[in-house]
């Protein structure tokens, strides 16, 4: 595999001031650049509002862009996350998903605050909404507003206290089946299923979820992503190479409240005999310059 396909110099996943991440589209695309990444992909939750800013900034810095989003659905009842790439950002098709899943993200938030004032706490929803501005909600503006009133410490002690999907797990299946979402969007992006050792299923289970993924037009798996142990990292790598999906990668970065996580940093991805989804793009943006 030729040097320029090695790990650091993609990132096919990362998070700006538009959803829950920390940094604007502008700052992501420069820290990218001073971290060494070729090749970039914005990819905020349910909303592609930031990709304006961060493809001119990558256009200033020389970064190879992809359009790209982290959308949210569920399969047999549990909440997954797909990232798109490279699609047409005004296709009315995704914008109308995208518009619905904010939706049900602004009631999730709603129901989040009940659940937390059945614990005892004061209702937060309303200081939730304005810390999140133009981003869309998320459980880290929970804990945002949380620390800020001093009920928690830091943000892992309101995950580990209050907003984990083990105390909110009757949330778990408020987004659209995956079937109806794929359907949407076959043909209009390429779809990679996020993360995958992060859910709670058996292998046996995500071989299936995959095997359905695959048949539904799916093109590929994030092998690495962030800190992933490595050994799974093995495991995911095998799995494309058996049901012949692409191989993609991503921080995952939201902010330097991970200390894991940097832009371009992920767990080494073992490249022999295996197809990756951002050759080609890596390739034609070098070609234009």
């Amino acid at each position: 595999m030729q040097e320029s396909l090695l790990h650091r110099r993609v990132d096919l996943h990362c998070h700006s001031t538009f959803s829950d991440g920390f940094y604007t589209p502008t700052q992501i695309v420069n820290y990218a650049k001073e971290y060494g990444v070729e090749l970039l992909a914005l990819t905020d939750h349910d909303t592609i509002a930031g990709l304006p800013e961060a493809k001119v900034a990558a256009q200033k810095q020389g970064v190879i862009f992809v359009s790209g989003v982290e959308i949210s659905v569920q399969w047999e009842g549990i909440p997954l996350h797909m990232v798109a790439l490279n699609f047409d950002d005004n296709d009315e098709n995704l914008l109308n998903l995208l518009e619905k899943n904010q939706t049900i993200r602004r009631t999730r938030a709603k129901k989040i605050a009940e659940l937390l004032c059945k614990k005892g706490l004061p209702n937060l929803y309303e200081k939730v909404v304005t810390e999140a501005g133009v981003s869309q909600i998320g459980r880290p503006h929970f804990a945002n507003v949380m620390v800020n009133l001093g009920l928690v410490t830091k943000h892992s002690q309101a995950f580990d206290r209050y907003l984990s999907n083990k105390h909110l797990g009757n949330l778990k299946s408020i987004w659209p089946e995956i079937t109806s979402v794929m359907d949407i969007l076959k043909g209009r992006c390429e779809l990679v299923l996020a993360h995958p050792k992060r859910y709670s299923m058996t292998l046996t289970k995500l071989k299936r979820l995959l095997m359905e993924f695959s048949d539904l037009g799916g093109v590929g798996i994030e092998v690495a992503s962030g800190n992933e142990n490595p050994q799974s990292v093995r495991v995911l790598e095998d799995i494309c190479r058996e049901f012949g999906l692409k191989a993609s990668v991503g921080s995952d970065f939201h902010g330097p409240e991970s200390s894991w996580s940097r832009l371009g940093k992920y767990t080494a991805v073992q490249e022999n005999n295996l197809s990756v989804i951002w050759h080609k793009w890596l390739e034609n943006g070098k070609n234009k310059r």
